[in-house]
């Protein structure tokens, strides 16, 4: 069977229909990798958030641990307080009491700051996890979703490159090699129709004489500029013909 508009756009149209079952197939693991590398990033951001959070609670237990040395301290001081003789001894121990009382309005203030930092760190972790159970569950989607597909799309791929190669019978013997190299090189743009007189690849436009090999059939076409396999359409064929009567 020669090579005609119709069945080498037959066969550029096969090319498309196997490459985007193919990309279907090779796209959807990609995402499914990207959402599972989300999680674990996720993850490791809880994990960094749950330390921060444990830290800054044991840094508040520290200083309520603090505050109530100081009370234990200030109590003892006081009853030596009460038993001093010397007036010396009475202001020195009166200072240390004043100092101790204020060192614990300052932790007691940094006690209240740190809670209040506690209770943003805590929300913030809350959000956190629950993004990473929202990445979890679209992942698992996407799994279900790859598995359930899969073999579906498998079989119509075998399809397509069992038509494939019928299709390609069309491809006269002498032009193969290269035909080959093209589908090699570009895949499924591999073949170009001719588009208001120019490839429809780089948008070049195509000599008169190019026009007149196709319509004729002398052999096949390759873009001069892209080296795309080209073709007119149906269309294109018959008005070519009509404006040359």
């Amino acid at each position: 069977m020669a090579a005609t508009a119709t069945t080498l756009s037959d066969l550029h149209l096969i090319h498309q229909r196997a490459k985007s079952l193919r990309d279907r197939l090779t796209s959807a693991p990609k995402l499914l990798v990207t959402r599972e590398a989300a999680v674990v990033k996720r993850q490791a951001d809880v994990d960094a958030a749950k330390k921060a959070l444990q830290e800054a609670r044991a840094k508040i237990k520290n200083r309520e641990v603090h505050v109530q040395s100081l009370n234990v301290k200030i109590d003892d001081l006081k009853v030596k307080l009460n038993n001093v003789k010397k007036n010396e001894e009475y202001k020195a121990l009166q200072n240390q009491i004043a100092h101790d009382k204020a060192s614990i309005a300052k932790i007691e203030d940094e006690i209240l700051d740190s809670m209040g930092t506690v209770e943003t760190q805590a929300a913030d972790l809350v959000k956190i996890e629950a993004e990473v159970k929202t990445f979890m569950g679209e992942a698992a989607v996407i799994k279900a979703q790859i598995a359930a597909q899969a073999e579906e799309q498998k079989a119509q791929l075998t399809v397509l490159e069992a038509a494939l190669v019928e299709a390609e019978a069309v491809i006269p013997e002498d032009y193969r090699d290269r035909y080959r190299r093209t589908v090699k090189q570009k895949g499924a743009d591999a073949l170009a129709q001719i588009d208001s007189g120019a490839c429809s690849s780089c948008y070049v436009s195509i000599t008169p004489q190019t026009v007149n090999e196709l319509l004729n059939k002398n052999g096949l076409i390759f873009c001069q500029t892209c080296g795309c396999l080209l073709y007119l359409t149906d269309e294109d064929t018959q008005n070519t013909r009509r404006s040359k009567r």
